[in-house]
């Protein structure tokens, strides 16, 4: 154990020199090295050979502002290391704000579908990059703004001599602040960019780097911490902070302080009033001028900030109670009386603070026999099933529920770290989402080919139907004969103009059922089809099945196109409205001369990299076995997926019908095309 965790620390240490997304990568050092000697070389009028022994040199690389740096470095590497990957990551962030966007707008929009993927990963990177440089410019203000932040960042000015190991000399406090910025603004951009653009989205990256980040790395990065006063041209450093202007940031001259806080654009910097050019010839002294006798010391470092952060809050604590307006049973009578209590917390905070900040999330995690199940059906339906399974086999399960394109967003995101061992969704649209998204894995289980049709499952066997619906025509009772419907190719006939509703195109059923007659009709039939249905339409698309019922009960419509299931929530609710609605409409399958009725599935797969296989196989057994089929599909009015498995009283009302027998692989390979087509023919 120990020459494991002596090589992971190595490995840690070696991974600032060797990963080209750290800005201490051996590539960008030589490149800085590079240029600062061709600068000094051209410009300086140095001999290479001197120019080299002053980049070089002992008293700038031994120094003790040095040997402080190194320190840090091999410090925070652990620390950090340990803290921050237990801290809220950028894939949470990501997970959050891609199920609130589609909560907010009823659907995952698919903003320029015929946009290039290299356009879409242009704007991605950009946006990335400009955001981030923007909130690094906001909280590194904050953290000079603010006295107790200042407490902590102030390590970092407190460097007197500088090298490019000076970028990492922060306090741990502040590399968590960091790593919290970071998250919040990859997640954001992550989850706002995949919402709208699917999955079009991707990076430009130059060896596993943002490709922004790789140029400006580069060209010199690392001599922002250098004494090599590199500058640009004064209209050039109105946008790009040269490595001179950083080296003023640092200056401890007191018409320098509060300058220059961008990392690569100088816009932030002169937008809010904090720019400052470069100077000819400029000489800095670096620190924080008058300083603690032992500026360097690993005390000084790491728990004197401590130390003064509670100092700052004891002063503010004073300030407060001493405020007229506080009320007087909120202020001591004697202030003084708390300055001994306050002293004692101002002693004892910063030790306590610095061990818990050394043995955050160590606690080690039991591993249980359980099944994780992210699922997009609601919670009510499927847990009295989870809850008999976990009695007939005593594997326990933990449930995650959500939006469907929210919980398989979340995996993809998670990777190698999901928790979850079974992704439950529907549509076999979303299925095929999955598959090809990369978070599913194959099974030869016999159990579940045996049980389930061919066509009611992926041809590779990554997900597995559990119940069927079918998507049908909802007619009004009192204005359509039945006698005129047939087909659903037929619901484009001019007969129907102004007399259909029907939800939108970003709706994952409709887009199923168009995948369906592409595979059919051909791509060009469909589109016709698609257009002529488009000009049936009553009302402008949109609201959900249940909606599009109510409408044609409403009279705002004479037809619809509803999965079943829903029918079958009007006719069983506790609503009197709900079951008024019903009694008006009719049910019709189409094409019973032909292929058959659309049908669709709830299914589920076992995730790439669950970590509870066998578990995730036995919730599936269980979950096709005849008697869980049958609760399964009568408590969701759906039909069973194994053939025999009874059928509820609700549905065999409805009759007997020919389902189309198409393999469900195919509406998921269609589906693009299928949203493309609809938007061509001007379905929104």
């Amino acid at each position: 154990m120990f020459e494991l965790t002596v090589q992971e620390l190595l490995a840690d240490w070696a991974g600032q020199f060797l990963n080209p997304r750290k800005r201490l990568f051996w590539g960008y050092l030589g490149s800085a090295f590079l240029i600062a000697l061709i600068w000094m070389v051209l410009l300086g009028r140095e001999r290479p050979v001197s120019a080299c022994r002053k980049l070089l040199a002992r008293d700038l690389w031994c120094s003790a502002s040095a040997r402080a740096d190194y320190a840090v470095f091999l410090i925070n590497t652990v620390l950090l290391g340990s803290i921050v990957p237990r801290l809220l990551g950028h894939a949470a962030v990501a997970v959050f704000c891609f199920s609130l966007l589609h909560d907010l707008f009823d659907g995952r929009a698919i903003l320029l579908p015929e946009a290039p993927a290299w356009a879409i990963a242009a704007g991605f990177t950009l946006v990335l990059f400009v955001a981030d440089d923007l909130t690094r410019y906001v909280v590194h203000r904050l953290m000079h703004a603010v006295p107790l932040l200042w407490t902590f960042h102030k390590v970092h000015h407190s460097a007197t001599r500088l090298n490019p190991l000076t970028v990492l000399r922060t306090h741990p406090v502040e590399g968590i602040l960091f790593a919290l910025r970071g998250a919040l603004v990859q997640g954001l951009c992550i989850g706002i960019f995949v919402y709208g653009f699917g999955d079009r989205v991707s990076l430009f990256m130059v060896l596993g780097a943002n490709a922004f980040k790789f140029v400006f790395n580069a060209l010199g990065a690392n001599l922002r911490h250098s004494e090599v006063p590199i500058r640009y041209w004064p209209w050039l450093e109105n946008f790009l902070l040269s490595p001179a202007q950083h080296q003023i940031h640092h200056s401890e001259d007191a018409r320098h302080h509060d300058r220059n806080f961008g990392v690569v654009l100088a816009c932030w910097d002169r937008f809010f009033g904090t720019h400052c050019h470069s100077e000819p010839n400029q000489e800095l002294r670096y620190g924080l001028g008058p300083a603690p006798a032992e500026p360097h010391s690993l005390y000084a470092l790491y728990l004197l900030p401590f130390r003064e952060g509670a100092g700052v809050i004891h002063r503010t604590m004073i300030r407060c109670w001493r405020r007229p307006l506080t009320p007087p049973w909120c202020r001591p009578t004697n202030i003084k009386a708390t300055e001994p209590f306050m002293k004692s917390i101002n002693t004892r905070i910063p030790l306590a603070l610095a061990l818990a900040s050394m043995i955050a999330g160590s606690a080690p995690v039991a591993a249980e026999d359980v099944v994780n199940i992210y699922s997009a059906r609601k919670e009510a339906l499927i847990l009295p099933l989870l809850q008999r399974f976990e009695a007939d086999t005593g594997i326990g399960f933990r449930l995650v529920t959500g939006k469907a394109d929210g919980l398989l967003k979340r995996i993809e995101i998670e990777g190698e770290a999901t928790p979850a061992d079974v992704f439950i969704t529907v549509d076999a649209g979303r299925l095929q989402r999955a598959k090809s998204a990369g978070i599913l894995q194959s099974t030869g289980n016999p159990v579940l080919h045996e049980a389930i049709p061919l066509h009611l499952r992926d041809k590779d066997s990554q997900w597995f139907g559990l119940s069927r619906r079918a998507r049908i025509i909802f007619y009004a009772r009192d204005r359509v004969d039945p006698a005129e419907l047939s087909t659903y190719e037929a619901l484009a006939d001019e007969k129907w103009r102004g007399r259909l509703c029907i939800r939108s195109s970003s709706n994952i059923y409709n887009q199923s059922l168009v995948a369906s007659m592409i595979e059919h009709l051909g791509e060009a039939r469909t589109e016709q089809w698609a257009r002529g249905l488009v000009a049936n339409f009553a009302r402008k698309p949109g609201g959900g099945d249940t909606d599009q019922l109510h409408a044609v009960a409403a009279g705002q419509c004479d037809l619809t196109l509803v999965n079943t299931y829903y029918y079958g929530r009007l006719v069983n609710s506790d609503k009197e409205k709900d079951r008024a609605a019903a009694e008006k409409i009719g049910v019709f399958w189409p094409n019973q001369d032909g292929r058959g009725a659309h049908v669709n599935v709830s299914g589920a797969g076992i995730v790439r990299h669950a970590r509870n296989r066998d578990a995730a196989e036995a919730l599936l057994e269980f979950l096709v076995a005849p008697e869980s089929q049958s609760w399964y599909a009568e408590v969701n009015n759906e039909y069973p997926v194994v053939p025999g498995a009874p059928v509820s009283d609700t549905l065999r009302r409805l009759g007997e019908f020919e389902a189309d027998t198409l393999n469900l692989t195919l509406l998921g390979e269609n589906n693009r095309a299928a949203l493309h087509l609809m938007d061509r023919a001007g379905w929104r």
